[in-house]
């Protein structure tokens, strides 16, 4: 399809003066504020990251229909990578064929839907960011660590990089019975009884959906299936589908597994070069998260004893519903808090490591709907060893009060149940 014949149908508000409601939809992120606020205050580009079907699109659509209301829709463009590549100034120059808009003087706002499928994107968004102060940019993409790699080259400086997760569980609540939440306590037990429908199915499109066999489908075949077969595929070329497929089963089936390529080699008969290459491949993808054994100077960090995630769990979910609570909840955790680092040491070891500007909090996840104080004995060690100031002990169960916690022995650990996850509370 040709450029401006593209343009004509991406863009109906042109004639309209409004985006189609099927694009737009009703419930609105509470990441929409963020970027709208970056949109119309600033001038850096705006990179939307993240999984596939998170709705970056739709937050792209919800954007033009709201700057829809302040100017003319005529000066406000989209295109989408998925028609096929064309230069920036090509489409640009479609446009003003089309609607008369200057785009050299007027102010206009371009909206770039799967970047990453253009080649060289960052270094010609970046001549038209240094040329043209008048063009507000808002970019998305699925390849997330190339788009926020390239982000990063080209656009040093000139850019707000924004990751869109997948939904919190506030947001679900939401989204599935079509309420905002502006108390979050009276809706705090309602909320929770959706835990576990919840993890398995935290995308938009799949809020109000019950069936099983649909939800699995989805994630795996729109988002799994897609990223292996078409955007690993156009990024790296020559790719093995069969070792890609064979990796995410097993990382996929065993949540928190030590990585010992030597071993995966062996046992799937390939190089090792090539193993690691597919490894990087699902890392690069945001299909997996690595991370790594803890050790006080980064520069004793070793390869071994890393240990690899689903980056979120609903996608291993898809392909194995019956994954032991505990790995489940380390998964959640680690995946909604961004983690990079464990510890791991002799016999002792503490699940996950929050890191803040040299500030660490050790965290322990139990399945257990009960508090024991044996839990805690790790914890106390890492706090002393490491001069910490506390740790955390994140359980099945309800957050204990200050004499439960007292008949537990224990004084540098806060004691979480997943109810306070459950609020947002932590």
């Amino acid at each position: 399809m040709e450029v401006g014949e593209a343009l004509k149908l991406l863009n109906d508000w042109w004639i309209s003066g409004k985006v189609k409601k099927e694009l737009v939809k009703e419930y609105r992120r509470p990441v929409f504020e963020e970027v709208y606020n970056k949109l119309t205050k600033y001038k850096e580009v705006i990179v939307l990251t993240g999984l596939r079907r998170v709705g970056k699109s739709t937050i792209m659509y919800q954007l033009i229909d709201e700057l829809s209301k302040k100017v003319n829709s005529l000066n406000i463009i989209y295109f989408t990578f998925d028609y096929g590549q064309a230069e920036i100034v090509s489409i640009l120059n479609e446009y003003q064929k089309i609607t008369g808009v200057d785009w050299k003087k007027d102010k206009i706002y371009l909206f770039l839907d799967e970047i990453q499928i253009l080649n060289n994107w960052g270094s010609q968004v970046k001549l038209l960011y240094d040329s043209l102060p008048n063009i507000m940019f808002v970019v998305s993409g699925s390849a997330s660590l190339q788009l926020e790699k390239r982000a990063m080259d080209s656009l040093a400086g000139r850019h707000f990089l924004v990751d869109i997760p997948v939904l919190s569980l506030v947001e679900y609540y939401s989204l599935r019975h079509g309420k905002k939440i502006n108390n979050l306590k009276l809706y705090e037990d309602n909320i929770g009884m959706e835990f576990d429908a919840y993890i398995k199915k935290p995308f938009p499109e799949l809020a109000k959906i019950d069936d099983q066999k649909i939800i699995y489908e989805y994630i795996h075949e729109s988002i799994v299936a897609k990223i292996i077969s078409q955007d690993l595929l156009k990024e790296f070329g020559k790719i093995d589908i069969t070792l890609l497929n064979s990796l995410v089963e097993l990382f996929f089936s065993e949540p928190g597994i030590i990585l010992n390529v030597d071993s995966l080699s062996k046992s799937l008969t390939k190089r090792k070069q090539e193993v690691e290459r597919h490894i990087y491949m699902l890392e690069f993808s945001k299909l997996i998260r690595i991370i790594k054994n803890y050790r006080p100077s980064t520069l004793s960090e070793s390869r071994k004893l890393r240990r690899v995630y689903p980056y979120d769990i609903s996608l291993a979910m898809s392909q194995n519903p019956s994954i032991e609570k505990g790995k489940v909840l380390e998964t959640l955790l680690i995946s909604r808090l961004g983690i990079k680092r464990y510890w791991r040491e002799g016999q002792k070891e503490i699940d996950a490591l929050l890191i803040d500007r040299k500030k660490i909090i050790p965290i322990e996840i139990k399945a257990s709907e009960t508090p024991k104080e044996e839990y805690m004995r790790t914890i106390e060690y890492f706090v002393n060893r490491f001069k910490t100031e506390d740790g955390v002990l994140l359980y099945n169960g309800k957050t204990v009060n200050t004499a439960q916690k007292r008949a537990l022995n224990v004084k540098q650990i806060l004691i979480y149940g997943f109810d306070k996850v459950i609020a947002g509370k932590t």
